[in-house]
């Protein structure tokens, strides 16, 4: 019996992906919304920022979850810190294992995977310091914001593994795939906060 390449990437993805949403909850209870209450008036809290404590951070998607090793020192820095290159060695090291695990299979199914010092290039002004750009001046969609509909996803995990040098080879490659659900699995609301009901 012969294995299809894409099957292989599509295992590889499923397993790349669930390293990268790990952290991310699908609990029905943890919006504190219910369909009764979401109409309601949002109150927002005056508490000066200095009264908090910072316990994680995420700018970009995937980036603390996949490639960060020091997770307690990671979430408790800013992204001063990742400016001066505090995590660099890590999500360096933490990338070349991932490509270590899935080359091959990418390989397999058709692409070029990039080297690790590829892979840096490309991904650095993302997750450089790890913050979630947005220029209002620009076209909104992932990595400019961030829309409910963007695969960011499949567009992280191309810029991480795939040589976009390559011809044919782009951030979409990924998520052009008939590899992850194309959509969301509930129609997004017209209104905020834009999310389909629990469910």
């Amino acid at each position: 019996m012969t294995t299809h390449p894409l099957s292989v990437l599509g295992v590889a993805t499923v397993l790349a992906s669930g390293a990268l949403l790990a952290g991310c909850g699908s609990s029905k209870a943890s919006s504190g919304l219910t369909p009764s209450t979401a109409q309601q008036t949002y109150n927002f809290s005056t508490t000066p920022a200095s009264q908090y404590s910072q316990i994680d951070r995420v700018g970009m998607p995937a980036v603390n979850t996949a490639v960060i090793t020091s997770k307690d020192a990671y979430n408790a820095a800013t992204p001063t810190d990742d400016a001066s290159g505090l995590f660099v060695a890590q999500i360096t090291t933490d990338v070349g294992n991932i490509h270590t695990t899935l080359d091959a299979a990418l390989t397999g199914a058709g692409l070029v995977p990039a080297s690790t010092s590829t892979s840096i290039s490309q991904a650095a002004p993302l997750i450089v310091p790890d913050t979630l750009k947005i220029n209002t001046a620009a076209t909104a969609g992932f990595p400019n914001g961030r829309l409910l509909t963007d695969p960011v996803v499949d567009i992280t995990l191309a810029v991480v593994l795939l040589d976009l040098t390559k011809n044919g080879q782009t951030a979409s490659t990924l998520a052009d795939l008939p590899l992850d659900p194309p959509a969301n699995d509930e129609p997004f609301s017209a209104t905020f906060p834009y999310l389909a009901s629990p469910h």
